[in-house]
């Protein structure tokens, strides 16, 4: 029997809907966004990994690197005129709600270490340092994962090690700021405390969906180029304007 596996826009589709569950607290239940929280970990990483698996096939990096740019200053102009209408509890940070800049960010720092210049390399790898302080969307797990993958692209096992290492790494400094804090009372809030402040880790459940991802372009995969670049804000500015008028 074939082994099942699925194509690159199957992939994007997959993580697009990954992303609407963990942008909807507004609308469910705590518990229940705290499970979506711990699941969705892996959009970012994933869409990460596109980003570094595009920059090898792309015909410009160039281009590649400034399409994801003018997405994100987009995105930030996009989400500084929401603002304006948007209740003080439903107003979108200019910076932390925008993928596109860390993205781009994790793209141009892989560009200038896979440059043959040994000054390239020194700047790409303190773009990685400053670039992990949290002042961009996820940029402190997001820009070590494409710096990671980029690495240890062509070899899975080499790849799947590194991503552990990583994992335990964030699950040490994570718990150890998260255990203190925790109400040890019940399960429940045992488990919310994790989900809401230590769930960097669960990154690692992007293993198995890259195992069964074939990397191959799939037959509509023209069509969708761009359908990623829409949804992302769209969806986002979508949820808030909802919640602002639909929640007292």
């Amino acid at each position: 029997m074939q082994k099942f596996t699925y194509d690159r826009e199957v992939f994007k589709i997959i993580l697009m809907l990954l992303m609407v569950l963990d942008h909807i607290p507004y609308f469910i239940s705590p518990y229940l966004a705290d499970t979506f929280h711990l699941v969705t970990r892996v959009v970012a990483v994933g869409f990460g990994y596109l980003v570094i698996e595009g920059l090898r096939y792309t015909h410009s990096k160039r281009n590649y690197l400034l399409r994801l740019l003018s997405w994100g200053i987009f995105m930030a102009v996009g989400n500084f005129a929401m603002n304006q209408f948007l209740k003080p509890e439903y107003k979108m940070s200019i910076l932390g709600d925008n993928i596109f800049l860390t993205l781009a960010l994790g793209a141009a720092l892989v560009m200038l270490w896979n440059s043959d210049s040994r000054r390239n390399k020194f700047i790409s790898f303190t773009l990685l340092l400053i670039g992990c302080v949290p002042l961009l969307e996820g940029s402190y797990l997001l820009l070590p994962f494409m710096f990671i993958t980029n690495l240890t692209y062509d070899d899975s096992k080499r790849r799947d090690l590194s991503y552990l290492v990583l994992a335990f790494f964030f699950s040490i400094i994570e718990m150890s700021m998260t255990l203190p804090v925790i109400d040890f009372s019940n399960w429940v809030n045992i488990y919310d405390g994790i989900a809401m402040n230590a769930s960097s880790m669960f990154f690692i459940l992007i293993i198995p969906m890259l195992h069964l991802y074939n990397g191959r372009q799939g037959k509509i995969g023209k069509n969708f180029k761009y359908l990623f670049y829409i949804f992302y804000p769209a969806h986002l500015w979508i949820i808030h304007i909802l919640a602002n008028y639909m929640i007292k």
